[in-house]
């Protein structure tokens, strides 16, 4: 008999302790007899076919106790027995087989372990078609299979199909009406197997379906050719071109993309009355279009986008050069030599092109667009994540480590300094449409400042605030605070300064700026290592979503709604306007920069593992909402 997907475990001569034997209600062990050190298995569709020798020892076992986990079940069978089927198992479980040897009065072996998984073999596919649905699978390889059971509703039919049979085209069926069709085997003795299901709806037809909607650019796609596409005749060639140059003449063709982009993939087939068959459509294959590696962790810092596409980014790295331009194709537009030290926040671009960055080395600088320096201003403490903003009139506004707000004319003079606070300004200042700069600070307050510098009013936060807020259309502000421990909460707060909302039990929200669009705020958590997404109006949850690692990284939403953002388990996700995952990639290191989208619907973000990326994910450009992305907008305004 031919074995499909065999698997050999190699041996794990585990020697349990006699407290974890009695615990799982094995027999005592006597360590000093010889265990089964010969114990494999093989996996088919819902079953394993255990294979052992007998111990090669002076003592010939009586008998073998056999277990397994987390069925929770135990035979002994006779010392003659060197193998044994498990049916009725559940396909892709991990399940742990012992074995025991039995010597009688002398006593049982210690245990022998291997861990093995049942294989679903049945491929199952479900192929719609214009008012049918074609369903196909493959036999397991086991010789107890007397038929199957196919069923569908809502119609609620059930028909037998012998065993021979590895294919049934369902008619009669309407267009536009979601179908769920189930499938069992039925095995000798009267069992079933478990039952697999698939959606149809069938209607609009395509001659071909992918394994996944969307693949991601080097990975294997799978194409199937459909048979519905012919129902009323049998193909008997193929001819694919996959549109990036390669093509197949096979009938269920693979292949491999390198880069991103919109393939248009045709498919010829000829029936066997020789007539040729055409379709062709297009397939989106999603990816990096291309990383540049910038020396050293890109930590906080977001991109920031010019009115030509350039890309402005600094980097963790402590030396001359560390802040650079990238043109939109990858490639070095120019390094900043004047920065001594590591870059702070994210830069931001003045309406005339200019360029501002602040620093550790305790400077806000002004940088040309050609990469020379305009002017410094000096500040008395580090810039660590404030990013400048810009009022109407050119004021810029930074926060610095020496517990200050900066107000800064155009031409690098100071036009004044907001001191009240006595504690850090880490935040980045968001500014109204009446140019009122709304400004968190480390003293758990937020604060309104008039743009002649002085206090309008400030709001208890209740916890520190590091990130910028999102202002509304009507001028609600929404900030996240961090309230230590695992606490923190996100609040909106009305334009005379009370509050609007507040939403509490959420996890520690510490740099991470609220994006507003499409009626709700997107916001991550520090403690919880999810993304939050909550009804503008009201704080209401709509739902969130988890990933494997902080979630620092502000959120960007595009014009098809979907949600980007990078997390510490090192990947950048996209997100479907319902939380569902649409894609996700790994880094090679944590994400904690904010991404930034560019008019041609490119996806820009950096990683701890050095490497500013650049992705197609069809976004079609940010969406024209209050405030979708850290800072508002590629530019970083603010404002």
């Amino acid at each position: 008999m031919k074995k499909l997907n065999l698997i050999y475990i190699k041996v794990l001569a585990v020697i349990l302790l006699l407290t974890a034997c009695q615990e799982d209600d094995l027999p005592r062990a006597n360590f000093d007899l010889d265990i089964v050190s010969v114990f494999s298995g093989e996996v088919a569709h819902e079953k394993v076919n255990l294979i052992w020798q007998t111990p090669a020892g002076n003592l010939t076992p009586e008998s073998y106790v056999l277990s397994w986990a987390p069925n929770g079940e135990k035979i002994v069978l006779d010392a003659t027995t060197t193998s044994y089927e498990i049916s009725g198992l559940t396909n892709g479980t991990n399940y742990k087989f012992t074995i025991q040897a039995n010597y009688g009065e002398a006593g049982f072996s210690g245990v022998n372990l291997i861990e093995l998984v049942p294989k679903d073999q049945l491929q199952w596919t479900l192929l719609p078609g214009n008012k049918i649905a074609i369903a196909q699978w493959q036999k397991p390889n086991r010789t107890d299979i007397s038929g199957y059971t196919l069923s569908w509703s809502p119609n609620g039919q059930t028909i037998q199909i012998p065993v021979g049979t590895n294919t049934y085209q369902i008619t009669g069926l309407t267009n536009g009406v979601e179908y769920t069709v189930s499938l069992k085997i039925n095995y000798t003795g009267g069992t079933a197997s478990n039952e697999v299901q698939a959606l149809v709806k069938p209607g609009e037809i395509s001659a071909y379906v992918l394994n996944v909607p969307s693949p991601m650019a080097t990975d294997l796609v799978q194409f199937t050719y459909n048979p519905a596409y012919l129902p009323g005749s049998t193909a008997v060639s193929w001819s694919w071109n996959f549109g990036d140059g390669n093509t197949s003449t096979a009938q269920n063709p693979t292949n491999t993309y390198s880069k991103p982009g919109i393939y248009d993939v045709s498919i010829q087939i000829k029936d066997g009355n020789g007539t040729t068959f055409d379709d062709t459509k297009k397939v989106y294959v999603w990816g990096v279009k291309w990383a540049v590696n910038f020396g050293g962790q890109i930590q906080n810092q977001s991109p920031a986008i010019g009115s030509d596409g350039t890309i402005y980014l600094g980097s963790r790295l402590a030396a001359s050069g560390n802040f650079r331009a990238i043109r939109p194709d990858g490639t070095e537009k120019w390094s900043y030599a004047g920065m001594t030290a590591l870059t702070g926040g994210s830069a931001s671009i003045g309406s005339d092109g200019t360029i501002y960055i602040g620093s550790a080395d305790r400077n806000l600088h002004a940088i040309n667009p050609d990469g020379s320096n305009k002017w410094k201003f000096a500040t008395g403490g580090a810039i660590a994540f404030s990013t400048p903003s810009f009022a109407n009139d050119g004021t810029i506004y930074i926060g610095s480590e020496d517990d200050k707000l900066y107000a800064i004319n155009p031409n690098g003079t100071q036009k004044w300094a907001f001191t009240k606070t006595g504690f850090n300004f880490r935040s980045t200042a968001s500014i109204g449409s009446d140019g009122t700069i709304y400004m968190g600070s480390d003293d758990k307050n937020l604060y309104a400042i008039n743009p002649d510098g002085t206090e309008k009013w400030a709001f208890a936060a209740g916890g520190i605030i590091q990130s910028g807020a999102a202002i509304q259309a009507d001028g609600t502000i929404i900030i996240g605070v961090d309230r230590s421990g695992s606490a923190g909460a996100v609040i909106a707060v009305n334009p005379d300064g009370t509050q609007k909302w507040i939403k509490t039990g959420v996890g520690r929200i510490t740099v991470c700026s609220p994006a507003v669009a499409n009626g709700r705020v997107y916001i991550g958590m520090k403690e919880g290592n999810k993304l939050l997404a909550l009804n503008a109006s009201t704080g209401f949850e709509i739902w969130s979503f988890t990933t494997g690692g902080i979630v620092n990284a502000s959120p960007a939403v595009d014009k098809n709604g979907v949600i980007y953002f990078g997390s510490y388990d090192d990947f950048v996700y996209a997100l479907n306007p319902n939380g569902t995952l649409k894609y996700k990639f790994k880094t090679g290191s944590d994400v904690w920069s904010s991404p930034v989208i560019g008019e041609d619907g490119t996806v820009y973000i950096g990683s701890y593992d050095f490497k500013l990326y650049a992705f197609e994910m069809f976004a079609e450009g940010l969406v024209n909402d209050v405030w979708p992305m850290f800072a508002k907008n590629p530019k970083h305004t603010s404002r």
